[in-house]
């Protein structure tokens, strides 16, 4: 399994429903879609016959209004994952710097569009990688550097400012921010900056809003990169109804104000119910954990008991030892750190 969520190949293991599967692999809002947002897409199912909007023009209208970004830094995907894809495509650099370990697209991404010139960086500490990331920039030139921040699996933060200090320093470099997780942490966010910059920053709506059956991201950047990235995009990529609760759901204050309430107190329980079982974990802005489990097949242990969780061995720098899980319903999360204190004491 290279990605987390894929509850479908558990079930066909452990020949239980997709249904039946606790799923803390994928780090998605387990908060059901609000019932107005539903409502204002099936009142559109009437247009389901009719080609969706190429250039997700009501989405892009209702973020520029909200977050004050000219709709011409704007371009939306089909998820961030294909605009991953489509920056590498479009800007083509010859040299690329990944800090590691983080998401596997960005490197497959390379690979796929034949860039075999890929550094990387490894550290499990935020502040000795941002030592080494400013020691090799100082050394040589990189036409690329990914940087996901909140970082996934790890769950740190870099301060904006940080960012901010490297992309003035190297004004040829095109900094690919992934804020996929950045909802939890709104005020690090670098859109403003990114309309003027060399930082194209990428955001999804799959891990905070919970919409990740939807497929919906977008990305901002200065005007030209944006030009160069629709070149390469395919036609009718994002479908009528993601674009639909889309544009709702990025309105919905009340939604948001319910989701941070629900991730403030379930992420405290899951603190509180690591330090009980004296497990070290990596200190997360973002609503997963990142762990060591010393002790031999875990994953192998939970799905038996319908539970999925990512081992991180396909990460680089980590091994199945390490073990990402994401917070779900209080419940969910009872029943797996009821498991995991069995599991420790066998």
């Amino acid at each position: 399994m290279r990605h987390g969520g894929d509850i479908y190949t558990a079930s066909e293991i452990i020949n239980k429903s997709p249904y039946e599967i606790i799923d803390m692999s994928s780090s998605v809002n387990p908060l059901p879609l609000p019932e107005k947002i539903k409502r204002k897409a099936i009142e559109r199912f009437s247009l389901l016959h009719k080609y969706p909007d190429s250039e997700a023009r009501s989405f892009i209208k209702t973020f520029s209004e909200l977050y004050e970004i000219p709709t011409e830094n704007i371009i939306c995907g089909n998820g961030s994952t294909e605009l991953i894809y489509l920056v590498v495509k479009a800007l083509k650099p010859t040299s690329v710097l990944i800090l590691e370990p983080t998401f596997t697209e960005y490197e497959r991404a390379c690979r796929v569009n034949d860039i075999y010139n890929v550094e990387k960086i490894f550290a499990l500490n935020k502040e000795k990688i941002l030592e080494i990331l400013k020691e090799k920039m100082s050394t040589r030139n990189y036409e690329m550097v990914f940087i996901c921040n909140p970082n996934n699996p790890t769950g740190w933060l870099i301060d904006k400012r940080e960012i901010l200090s490297l992309v003035n320093n190297y004004p040829y470099t095109a900094f690919v921010v992934d804020e996929a997780f950045i909802d939890f942490t709104p005020d690090q966010t670098l859109i403003k900056e990114a309309i003027s910059s060399n930082i194209i920053v990428l955001r999804s709506l799959t891990k905070f809003y919970g919409l990740a059956g939807v497929r919906f991201g977008y990305a901002v950047a200065y005007k030209k990169i944006i030009e160069k990235m629709k070149k390469y995009r395919q036609p009718w990529s994002i479908n009528s109804i993601a674009q639909w609760i889309a544009e709702e759901i990025i309105k919905d204050e009340d939604f948001k104000a319910q989701i941070y309430e629900f991730f403030i107190r379930e992420k405290n329980f899951f603190e509180d119910s690591f330090n009980k079982l004296n497990i070290r974990y990596f200190h997360s802005v973002a609503n997963f954990y990142l762990f060591e489990a010393h002790k031999k097949g875990i994953f192998r242990y939970m799905l038996e008991r319908g539970i999925l969780i990512r081992e991180c061995s396909d990460f680089y720098g980590l091994n199945e030892n390490f073990i990402r899980v994401s917070v779900k319903s209080r419940t969910e999360n009872e029943i797996f750190f009821k498991e995991l204190s069995e599991f420790l004491r066998i």
